[in-house]
């Protein structure tokens, strides 16, 4: 099977981009996105299932056997954007591009489906944004029969340039903790009366930047978000909240840190005699990817693109709700960096792309089908 992308395809992707694009809808609402895809899939000769995890969608194609059975993942939904105190939808992160890579990929490989030692499928997932995507596509049965599992991203310059790809995206795992402190009220003239919900945020600030970490794991906490008062300028404040993010290379780095805040989070309460009520997110997992296909991405890159243009495996402090299909699953998987001279930077609402990356994407993808199936 042949890695040359030619015009038709290249047209194909490039018009499904524009498309897309032209349709961004947010999580578990991509209804628009997701009949379109299951449209393009039908007619290209797939077996195709609809509405899983709500707005999911898969492809399947069975070359000679079943097994081993290769899924190429995308992700669909946009990034929700206030700009100029408007609420906007806008494809920010790409998975837009995401999308047709995939839709590129089935329309590449399908002529040459029955040639090859195993079989396809294709996940088109919702819900990436927030976190909940993979878990609910997992549960829905989508991995079902799946052995090998590709993902891949969209890359700035800074990191992997156009041209260039990486066998590996590192990802963080990450965990948002919210909550809320309930002081007491009291007179500005008679402060120890009261308990002041801004004395308990400071206190909180502080000892939770005191917190170490394996620095090797890249761990890190910050407050993302603190308020408190509002009301009249002579009123101890008794109510406040309060937002933190928490990232790590590591999941059981994560685990553990979690743990040090809940431990400051109850001794700040019980040192100023208020009530804190926290909520941890489950958050999402660090990769676990599969040795063996990290070397299958690393040579299909050197063979479609050259081998200076393969980049090290790279480490980056964003998460991934890709990571859950490893979690909770034990299929074997790996997630690409395409270099596409992202520009500013993701979720950033004027975010724009160099368009011929996705070609890059399909191509090595398609080489990575053909390694591991074979092609007769």
């Amino acid at each position: 099977m042949t890695t040359k992308i030619s015009g038709e395809i290249k047209k194909y992707v490039y018009q499904t981009q524009k498309h897309l694009h032209s349709i961004p809808e947010p999580a578990f609402q991509e209804t628009k996105t997701a009949a379109f895809i299951a449209s393009e899939l039908e007619k290209m000769g797939y077996t195709v299932m609809k509405g899983l995890a709500g707005t999911g969608v898969t492809a399947y194609i069975e070359g000679k056997q079943k097994h081993p059975c290769i899924a190429i993942r995308a992700d669909m939904d946009c990034i929700i954007h206030e700009h100029e105190k408007t609420i906007v939808y806008r494809h920010s992160c790409g998975h837009d591009a995401h999308s047709s890579i995939a839709l590129g990929v089935a329309k590449q490989v399908i002529e040459h489906s029955s040639n090859l030692n195993g079989s396809i499928k294709f996940i088109f997932q919702p819900a990436e944004e927030i976190g909940q995507g993979a878990k609910a596509m997992t549960e829905a049965g989508s991995l079902d029969h799946v052995d090998y599992l590709i993902g891949y991203h969209l890359r700035m310059n800074s990191e992997c340039p156009f041209g260039k790809m990486a066998p590996a995206l590192l990802h963080s795992a990450a965990s948002i903790i919210t909550g809320e402190i309930e002081g007491k009220t009291a007179h500005g003239g008679r402060p120890h009366l009261g308990i002041n919900a801004i004395d308990v945020l400071t206190s909180l600030l502080t000892s939770i930047n005191t917190i170490r970490s394996n620095p090797l794991t890249a761990t890190n906490v910050k407050f993302t978000k603190i308020a408190a008062g509002g009301g009249s300028l002579n009123v101890i404040p008794d109510k406040g909240t309060f937002a933190m993010d928490i990232r790590s290379g590591s999941n059981d780095e994560l685990k553990m840190t979690i743990e040090k805040i809940k431990r400051t989070l109850d001794f700040t309460a019980e040192q100023y005699e208020a009530k804190i009520r926290y909520q941890i997110s489950e958050g999402v997992p660090a990769p676990q990817y599969d040795e063996n296909l990290v070397s299958v991405a690393s040579e299909a890159i050197k063979k479609v693109l050259g081998t200076e243009n393969v980049v090290d495996p790279i480490f980056t402090p964003g998460g991934e709700d890709f990571h859950y299909y490893t979690k909770l699953t034990d299929i074997k998987a790996v997630y690409l960096a395409i270099g596409a001279d992202v520009s500013p930077g993701l979720h950033d609402p004027t975010m724009t792309f160099n368009k011929e990356a996705m070609v890059n994407g399909i191509a090595v993808i398609t080489e990575m089908i053909t390694s591991l199936l074979g092609d007769d």
